[in-house]
């Protein structure tokens, strides 16, 4: 009779125990989701938005349960807002590399588009930002509007920040247009060699800005400048200048490089920058957009395993440069869950 008993108590105990286990399982199994593929597009290969963007894939695969970004170089920001526009299905599931000043042309129809491209792209992050200015070897030319009747090297013509907005910068803030001044869009690189050569009176130089730590990472060609031994004068934009400029729609930030922050410039920089972005269309949804910023923030650190630029993002410099209505709601719920917009 005990030996029924026990028998029938443990099968009433082992039933139960199927039932948690079961009830759990069906749990684990509705909060389960299969992975969803997210396409992302940033510049040419070797950049550091390429390598940044094979970061973001590698961190999702490792640190997400189910979002899984593939990341892929293209020929750059202009061609990523164009291929969006071309193929719209594409707006549900693509992150594209971009930024405020060039989606701000894209947004207006100015050059280098051909029209306009609305709605205006969102931003998910920042991932870096970058400050550019004037630099020269003439003992004689102290600030930009020294330039008038001077040879400037500029980058490529299609070039946003390395072009667009500084001449637009030396024609709004100091009147410096194509007819009194003489810009060449000659490339990054080449600007720098172009002035070490004596080819020209002034060049474009740069680099990338954390603007919470204040540090700075010069780009290739001014590193290679700085260390030509020669002896260098950098040219603010001033705040002034900067503000011309931004009140004919260019989209770009005003910034202050503190002193010391680049080797042999001992006063702070009055200079312009830009978002370096992934952005989405509007059409993106937000869960994607929410998971997407929620593993970018959690994992802010992780960047800077992979390129020197990583090392400057900081959960200021996410946002930095947007206001809330320029970025995606999905992309907004998290920032503001993790306190970093209230």
């Amino acid at each position: 009779m005990n030996t029924t008993k026990n028998f029938l108590l443990h099968a009433v105990k082992t039933c139960a125990v199927a039932t948690v286990v079961a009830a759990t399982l069906g749990i684990s199994s509705a909060n389960a989701r299969d992975p969803v593929n997210v396409s992302l597009i940033t510049a040419p290969f070797g950049t550091g938005s390429y390598v940044l963007g094979s970061a973001l894939e590698e961190i999702s695969k490792k640190q997400h349960p189910w979002l899984r970004i593939a990341s892929s170089e293209s020929p750059g920001f202009i061609f990523n807002i164009k291929k969006l526009d071309k193929e719209p299905a594409l707006k549900k599931s693509m992150i594209v590399g971009s930024g405020a000043g060039v989606a701000g042309l894209a947004a207006s129809g100015d050059k280098p588009f051909d029209k306009k491209y609305a709605p205006p792209l969102k931003l998910i992050a920042n991932y870096s930002l970058g400050a550019y200015w004037l630099a020269t070897l003439d003992p004689k030319i102290k600030s930009v509007s020294d330039l008038a009747g001077k040879k400037v090297a500029l980058g490529r013509a299609a070039q946003i920040n390395w072009a667009v907005q500084p001449e637009s910068i030396m024609r709004h803030g100091y009147g410096l247009g194509k007819d009194k001044t003489n810009i060449q869009y000659v490339g990054t690189k080449e600007a720098v060699d172009a002035l070490l050569d004596g080819n020209v009176d002034a060049a474009v130089v740069g680099g990338y800005f954390d603007p919470l730590t204040k540090k700075m990472e010069v780009s290739p060609q001014t590193a290679e400048f700085l260390a030509s031994g020669r002896k260098i004068t950098h040219l603010p934009w001033g705040k002034g200048a900067v503000n011309k400029a931004k009140s004919t729609g260019m989209k770009m930030a005003n910034i202050t490089v503190p002193a010391n922050a680049i080797e042999g410039v001992t006063t702070p920089l009055e200079v312009a920058a830009d978002t370096i972005s992934w952005m989405v269309a509007p059409e993106f949804p937000d869960d994607l957009a929410y998971e997407t910023t929620k593993l970018i923030i959690s994992n802010i650190q992780s960047f800077g395993e992979f390129h020197a630029l990583g090392k400057l993002m900081s959960t200021e410099g996410l946002i930095y440069g947007w206001e809330t209505s320029d970025i995606h709601p999905g992309a907004l719920r998290a920032y503001r869950e993790a306190g970093i917009i209230k």
